[in-house]
């Protein structure tokens, strides 16, 4: 759809007169007047109804006003978007962020990342193991920090942030907030809040069934924070990286095994740090002290 043909009707729609929107628009009467015959056959109908001296929108063209000045203010912005970014006036970075991993870690480096590059433009996602190799791979994203490897391709390069253990959450005056450690044992005889989106939920529910204490489960959801806030209110506990917790009134308490911990990485794929923005955030991020 012609851009000035749009322009043309939505002055004409305003003034409800040829000669004036001509005037506006620049251009002489019969070009505007052939200007608006070229959209009503684009779009199949009168928009414009001439009554003597007097002109008025037809219900298509009332209808067509309302959505082409949508269109109006959407080809603006495109075109202010792009000048901005042509320009080299900020630089996007967009990274997915697992959401089982936690603020806490993550959020020094990326404020100080900010600081350091006020050029930059950061938009996190929050996405599921599911989608996220696919956004990594198919360049809707630049980065990805992932609590596990998402898939095997060669096209993908992984630095590992930090390490963090696995620990029972609980409300803070559940009765087994104040233990130093706690054992599959013990949480088989609490109710159990699943985690549908944790990457190691497999592993430690197979792990339970292994041993012979599987978990009595009474909740499962995608959502980390209605499963957190069911561990706050004391309806259950859960299982969750250390560093995931992010509502206060919930106590963790480290598990009584070692073989239950996580690697926090950063992944980008090959190619991709031809890129500033992502090439000085892979570069910060091996350089920051994690610890």
């Amino acid at each position: 759809m012609d851009t000035r043909r749009i322009r043309h009707f939505l002055v004409l729609a305003e003034t409800l007169n040829f000669s004036e929107a001509a005037r506006r628009s620049g251009v002489s009467q019969p070009a505007l007047s052939k200007s608006i015959a070229n959209l009503e056959a684009e779009l199949g109908g009168s928009l414009i109804r001439r009554e003597g001296r007097l002109t008025h929108l037809t219900h298509l063209g009332q209808a067509m006003a309302l959505h082409l000045r949508e269109v109006e203010r959407a080809t603006s912005a495109a075109k202010a978007e792009a000048n901005r970014l042509s320009k080299g006036a900020v630089q996007p970075l967009e990274i997915a962020v697992m959401c089982t991993v936690g603020p806490s870690r993550l959020s020094p480096f990326v404020l100080k990342f900010l600081t350091d590059h006020p050029d930059v433009e950061l938009s996190l996602h929050d996405v599921t193991t599911a989608r996220i190799g696919a956004d990594l791979l198919g360049g809707r994203v630049d980065l990805a920090v992932l609590g596990a490897p998402v898939t095997d391709s060669d096209r993908l390069r992984h630095i590992e942030l930090y390490t963090e253990d696995m620990v029972m959450a609980c409300a803070v005056d559940h009765p087994y907030a104040s233990r130093p450690s706690v054992k599959l044992e013990d949480l088989s005889r609490q109710p159990y809040l699943d985690r549908l989106h944790c990457e190691f939920r497999d592993t430690f529910l197979a792990t339970a069934v292994r041993e012979n204490v599987p978990m009595r489960v009474t909740v499962r959801s995608e959502r980390e924070d209605w499963i957190q806030s069911l561990v706050q209110g004391g309806q259950g506990v859960t299982i969750l990286p250390r560093h995931s917790v992010v509502l206060d009134g919930i106590a963790t308490v480290p598990l009584n095994r070692r073989d239950m911990k996580r690697s926090v990485m950063l992944s980008v794929a090959t190619g991709r740090q031809d890129a500033e923005a992502v090439r000085d955030f892979v570069d910060g991020a091996r350089r920051h002290d994690w610890q």
